[in-house]
């Protein structure tokens, strides 16, 4: 009761009561252990029996083993036939695509003729290809107006001229054969060019378009082409060995 040594008695007095609280403490805990289960079963029910039925040594032993969860499978989709006399939902078509229908592009109209043509106011350029010796050849004139958006163009004997001619060797002229040159009255403008075709039958010419014994022999050729009183042009073609 009187505690002794080196420390004041308060020193002693504090230890004894920490441990004292330290004791109460684990009494408390291991009664609370203890009578837990029990207080549990004797409020269960009012005047019920607490008589425990002794377990019995020899009744088989439950091996309790810790379950898997379950493994989930998703069932397979599988088609189902329609019954009679349900409505089947049919997915709906997707809409139809019209084709945008593009504009067409609006076409420049031609240009009407202010008058005649002169001479020199038309250029000319002439489109021809190689040919057999014998067999006739056809030139194409492409004409385009120079002075005017467009004028009018008679073409006759009296306003072109067309020759074959190989060297200084002049083959055909239309001086001898003036109706080989169909009249035609065409309308020449600044674009597009106008077309007047030419047909060489492949044969030398004479005065009054006599028939001529000797033939043309294969070779170099040039087609000349003049309106009469403008300048003449002209284009190179073989005639080439049938």
């Amino acid at each position: 009761m009187r505690p002794s040594g080196p420390l004041p008695p308060r020193v002693y007095w504090a230890r004894r009561l920490v441990l004292l609280a330290i004791v109460l403490m684990v009494t408390v805990l291991v009664w609370w252990l203890v009578s837990a289960p029990g207080d549990a079963n004797e409020t269960a029910a009012p005047g019920a029996s607490t008589t425990r039925t002794p377990v019995s040594s020899s009744s088989p032993t439950t091996d309790v083993r810790p379950q898997r969860d379950p493994v989930v499978r998703h069932p397979r989709r599988t088609r189902h036939s329609p019954t009679p006399g349900a409505t089947s939902t049919a997915p709906a078509a997707p809409p139809s695509k019209t084709p945008t229908k593009k504009p067409r592009p609006t076409k420049t109209p031609l240009a009407d003729p202010t008058g005649p043509c002169t001479p020199t106011g038309v250029d000319m350029s002439i489109d021809v290809s190689d040919a057999k010796a014998g067999d006739s050849n056809t030139a194409t004139f492409e004409l385009t107006s120079l002075d005017t958006v467009a004028c009018t163009l008679e073409i006759t004997p009296s306003t072109l001229v067309v020759k074959v001619t190989s060297g200084s060797d002049t083959v055909w002229s239309s001086d001898d054969c003036p109706d080989a040159l169909l009249a035609k009255q065409i309308v020449v403008r600044a674009d597009p060019a106008s077309q007047y075709e030419f047909s060489w039958g492949g044969e030398r010419s004479s005065d009054g378009c006599r028939p001529v014994d000797s033939a043309v022999s294969p070779g170099g050729y040039w087609i000349q082409a003049a309106l009469i009183g403008g300048e003449p042009h002209k284009a190179y073609f073989d005639l080439k060995q049938g």
